[in-house]
This record gives structure tokens, sequence and C-alpha cells, in this order.
């Protein structure tokens, strides 16, 4: 019978075979698109509950949600351009 040293040793050869035979992964070519919708859309998000919030809050309602939204929406058109620039130049 093994001892549960051998084993152990056996079993980390193993998992050290199985790591160098694994692919490195590689990106899709959309993933940085993808990935820049899904953090416009958090943004987005973030800014229309922080509006709401601070216009419960402040009882200033519409204006906090307005100027949340706006200020939102520049942020992530921004977000957007940077992750477009960097798509394309390769980086």
């Amino acid at each position: 019978m093994r001892s549960e040293k051998q084993k152990l040793d056996d079993l980390s050869a193993r998992i050290r075979q199985a790591q160098a035979k694994k692919e490195p992964k590689t990106e899709k070519p959309l993933s940085p698109v993808r990935n820049a919708g899904y953090d416009f859309a958090g943004i987005l998000f973030g800014s229309v509950l922080m509006g709401v919030l601070l216009d419960r809050f402040l009882d200033t309602s519409p204006w906090s949600l307005v100027s949340a939204v706006g200020l939102g929406f520049v942020t992530g058109v921004l977000g957007l351009w940077r992750s477009m620039q960097k798509s394309r130049d390769g980086k």
C-alpha cells in the first residue's frame, strides 16, 4: 500500500502535468466591447440610484436625478471611448 505522502506527491505531479498542458486563455475579439457595454450600463444604473437617493434625502426631485444621469452618461461615454481606443490600439 502506498503512503499518504506518496499519494499526495503523485497527485501534485498529475496536477502539474495538467497545468502544463492547459492552453493559455486568449481573449475573444468582442470581449472588450462587451465589457465596455457592461461598464456603461453599470455607470448609468449607479448614477440613477445615486440621483434617486439624493432626491429623497435632499427633497430636490427631479434635479439630483437629472444631474446624476447627465454626469453618468458623460462618464459612461468617456469610458466607452477609452475602451474603444485601447481595443483599436491593441493594448
